[in-house]
Order: C-alpha cells, then sequence, then structure tokens
C-alpha cells in the first residue's frame, strides 16, 4: 500500500468505530451509551456479536496499517528520531493487540461468572491504554522536535493530559455514576485521537489541519 493509502487508515478507523459503537447499542435491547461499556457489545452471547465481531476487527487492522505507515513517514523523513520510531511501532501494537480484546478476550458478560478470556480482556484494555499515550507522547514529541505539522505535538500532548486526568477522576470514583462512566471513556478513548491528525500527513499543512479536526470530532462522538 502507498503512504496516502495507510494515511487514510487513520481516518476511517475512527469513523468505523463511531459506526461500530451506534450500531452495537442500536440492535442490543436495553443498551444505554450513559450506562453500559463499549465492550458490552462484544461479550459471550451479545446480539450480532459476529457481525459487530467483525467491523472491529477490520477497525483494529486500519488502526494497525495506519501505525504502519506513521513507521514509514518516520523513517524517509530527513529528521527521522529513533524517539519517532518507537512510538510508530507502539501504535502498531495498539491496533495488532485490538484485534484480540473483542473475538478472543472478550469482556465477560454481566453477573456471568469470572474467565480467562475475561481476565486477560482487562489486561490488554490497560495494556492497550498505556501503549496509546505513550505512542501519542513520543509521535507527538518527534513532530515537534522536527518542525513538522505545527499544533500536531501540542493537541498530542494535551489529549494525553486530558486522558490521564479523566483517568484519575475514574481511579478516585469522584462525581455521580455517569460522571464516573464518561471517564471511562475518555480515558480508554481519548487516547485514539493522538493518532489520528497524522493520518493526513501526505497532504499540505492546511489541508492537514482541516482533516485533524474535523477526524477529532467526528471520533469523540463515540465517546460520550
Amino acid at each position: 500500500m502507498n503512504q496516502r493509502s495507510l494515511s487514510m487508515c487513520g481516518v476511517i478507523a475512527p469513523v468505523l468505530f463511531v459506526f461500530i459503537t451506534i450500531l452495537g447499542g442500536a440492535i442490543r435491547p436495553g443498551y444505554s451509551h450513559l450506562s453500559d461499556t463499549v465492550s458490552e457489545l462484544f461479550s459471550p452471547g451479545s446480539p450480532n456479536k459476529l457481525l459487530l465481531d467483525t467491523l472491529y476487527t477490520m477497525y483494529a487492522l486500519l488502526l494497525a496499517l495506519f501505525g504502519i505507515g506513521v513507521l514509514r513517514f518516520v523513517r524517509r523523513s530527513e529528521r527521522s528520531r529513533l524517539i519517532g520510531v518507537i512510538g510508530a511501532w507502539m501504535s502498531i501494537a495498539v491496533g495488532l493487540v485490538s484485534v484480540t480484546t473483542a473475538t478472543i478476550f472478550p469482556q465477560d458478560a454481566w453477573g456471568s461468572l469470572p474467565t480467562f478470556a475475561g481476565e486477560m480482556h482487562k489486561i490488554l484494555h490497560g495494556a492497550i491504554g498505556l501503549l496509546s499515550i505513550l505512542s501519542m507522547s513520543l509521535i507527538g514529541i518527534w513532530f515537534n522536535q522536527a518542525g513538522m505539522f505545527p499544533g500536531f505535538g501540542t493537541h498530542s500532548l494535551i489529549t494525553v493530559g486530558v486522558a490521564v486526568l479523566s483517568a484519575g477522576f475514574f481511579a478516585a470514583n469522584v462525581g455521580t455514576p455517569i460522571l464516573h462512566h464518561l471517564t471511562t471513556r475518555y480515558s480508554s478513548g481519548l487516547p485514539k485521537l493522538g493518532f489520528l491528525p497524522s493520518g493526513v500527513a501526505r497532504y499540505d499543512v492546511s489541508n492537514w489541519g482541516k482533516s485533524c479536526w474535523r477526524s477529532t470530532f467526528l471520533s469523540a462522538g463515540c465517546f460520550v
């Protein structure tokens, strides 16, 4: 695949994630976006699980392909640094690990006995969150150091800060149940947004900026 195709994977992936979340909630009786987690849509016995698993696998593979595009972009740059390469590899890992969280290691259904797959789901989601934050931070720092795409590094670091703050609220169990639920979505979902702006790295700076914010607003809808 050429660089533009790989970059477009980073634009398509969040749109697909939004679609999966909306579709899954619509076809699952009693599902609430304010009280239920996204992972519940993929629990064993969930309605239309095969369909949602297939779509989620596509989403995860798009993330991995996007990570490959970022890696190529960093390596071909005259300002290539190890920090950018490490960040790109971490973004690839996020996509590959995400493939397993809905299919091989889904979240246990509420009220069911704990299973090995369900416990692995928690561990892998924690790993995805950590890798996402580290990857976004490293790639953002690389863009700042390289002096490319003004604003992207700052955007990434601000997103990391908000995600960490949200995770802190969740860990402290602060606020109402709805606020508690929203912080779980933002702490796990916001790191994904850090990958999006560089999804249009083949475009000129002005078009890149417009695509960055368009992708960000589209993606934010699946977390609230």
